[in-house]
């Protein structure tokens, strides 16, 4: 009995500490009036190289680049839930090659615009959600050879456009910011650069520096590191929380706000009705290098999707969480589609087709993650699907199942140790490829990788 009263008493401090990590996880609203971030993506390259055989020397070269600019913000109140972002990309290339006289030339360009917006407004636990995304992709080939009477060419554009409309009772928050306050109260603690234990009350509001001295946007990167420091530095000045600044103190802040692993962890749950209706496109028109012969081919679906379903992010503790949920979706899609070939700008052939699709399908997930430091992360998860469906009056059952886990190791923000393994199973699931409609392969599949991630 004393064994078991002193293991009683040890245990009450650790129990205490982890229902306040599990209750402050839980309850922190992830709040800033304003985010914005804008990204820029230049690059180029190019190769030249030249062979000599015996019959006659061949020399090739190609070079190529891409330009990329996105756009994003974010709001989060009390009553407003608003993401943004805008996009757009642009590669293109072209190359030359000459073999024993045969010249080649080709060239390409490629733009892909693309921005979507979801807005949620809440009262009252309950939220109403609109949302519209937006993309695009043109693109053009053109290839010369010097024996060809004329360039095949080749122009491709494509579009697609979406409306997200719901309403539903509850709310997810992104909870990192807590997390990291729990793990530099932790780390301070452990250093003794604390003057007294933090209440709840303090964490919160550590959690809330957090997210201001991460989520205010200052351009020129060392400005922004310091007034990252500095604001959480200056919280826990003004509460008289710290009774050393070493650097030992300042090793830990810095640590933990700038190389934590700081993928998005939510919070909470949610029930909800969504309507899907979208619509997308596709064509493309063909010249072959004959100078006579051209196909102009295009397809169009329509899509409406109802999806009830449920989701809950359970954080159990700072280094557990348990994510879950399920939906039902009743969907309609239309394709339609034409290929016409001519022959000297003459009709001379022409296929149509029209087809309906129709599915109603349950969908479950499960996820546990597991963060043992600030620099890991390791997630099991199970997604499946079961569903009817009804192809042009061709009925089956298709199913689905993937389950894996994978495991990341956070060196560095350009070094990352990585690892996964899993298991996936699919029958009778269809897919829309360059809005063509095509049966997959039954399959059954294992795999297993592990690398290292390096980003220059």
């Amino acid at each position: 009995m004393r064994k078991i009263l002193i293991a009683l008493v040890l245990a009450t401090p650790a129990q205490i500490a982890f229902c306040q990590n599990d209750s402050l996880l839980k309850k922190f609203k992830y709040r800033i009036d304003n985010y914005r971030a804008i990204g820029l993506n230049l690059s180029g390259g190019g190769q030249f190289n030249q062979i000599d055989p015996a019959a006659a020397t061949i020399k090739n070269s190609n070079f190529s680049g891409n330009l990329g600019a996105w756009y994003y913000t974010l709001k989060s109140t009390d009553r407003i839930q608003l993401a943004t972002s805008a996009g757009l990309y642009t590669s293109f290339s072209g190359g030359k090659s000459d073999n024993q006289n045969v010249i080649n030339k080709d060239k390409s360009f490629s733009v892909l615009p693309g921005a979507s917006a979801l807005n949620k407004w809440f009262s009252k636990n309950m939220f109403t959600e609109l949302g519209a995304s937006i993309s695009g992709n043109l693109y053009s080939y053109k290839t010369e050879i010097s024996n060809q009477p004329a360039p095949q060419k080749y122009n491709q554009s494509q579009y697609s456009i979406a409306i997200n409309m719901g309403i539903g009772k509850g709310r997810l928050e992104n909870v990192i910011d807590m997390q990291n306050a729990l793990w530099l109260n932790k780390v301070l603690e452990a250093a003794k650069s604390l003057s007294r234990s933090l209440t709840p009350e303090d964490l919160n509001d550590l959690g809330r520096s957090i997210t201001k001295a991460t989520n205010t946007r200052v351009l020129d990167t060392r400005k922004r590191i310091q007034f990252s420091l500095e604001t959480v530095d200056a919280y826990l000045q003004q509460k008289g929380l710290i009774n050393q600044t070493d650097i030992a103190y300042f090793s830990n802040l810095n640590d933990i706000l700038f190389f934590a692993f700081n993928n998005p962890r939510l919070a909470g749950a949610e029930k909800f009705i969504r309507l899907t209706p979208a619509i997308a496109g596709w064509d493309n028109e063909q010249k072959y290098s004959n100078g006579i012969d051209k196909s102009v081919n295009w397809n169009k679906n329509t899509s409406l999707t109802l999806s009830l379903g449920l989701n809950k992010y359970v954080p159990s503790s700072l280094t557990q969480q348990n994510n879950y949920g399920a939906s039902l979706q009743l969907s309609y899609t239309s394709l339609k589609g034409s290929i016409k070939n001519f022959i000297n700008d003459v009709l001379t052939a022409e296929t149509k087709s029209n087809s309906d699709w129709k599915k109603a399908a349950v969908n479950l997930f499960y996820t546990h993650a597991i963060y043992p430091n600030t620099r890991t992360t390791i997630n099991f998860n199970l997604q499946s699907e079961i569903g009817y469906q009804d192809l042009d009056k061709q009925s089956s059952i298709y199913g689905s199942a993937n389950l894996y886990a994978n495991a990341t190791y956070f060196i560095s923000y350009r070094t990352r140790l990585t690892c996964a393994a899993g298991a996936a199973y699919q029958k009778n699931s269809y897919r829309i490829n360059n809005q063509y409609l095509e049966l997959n392969s039954n399959r059954t599949q294992l795999y297993a990788n592990v690398g290292v991630e390096i980003s220059l």
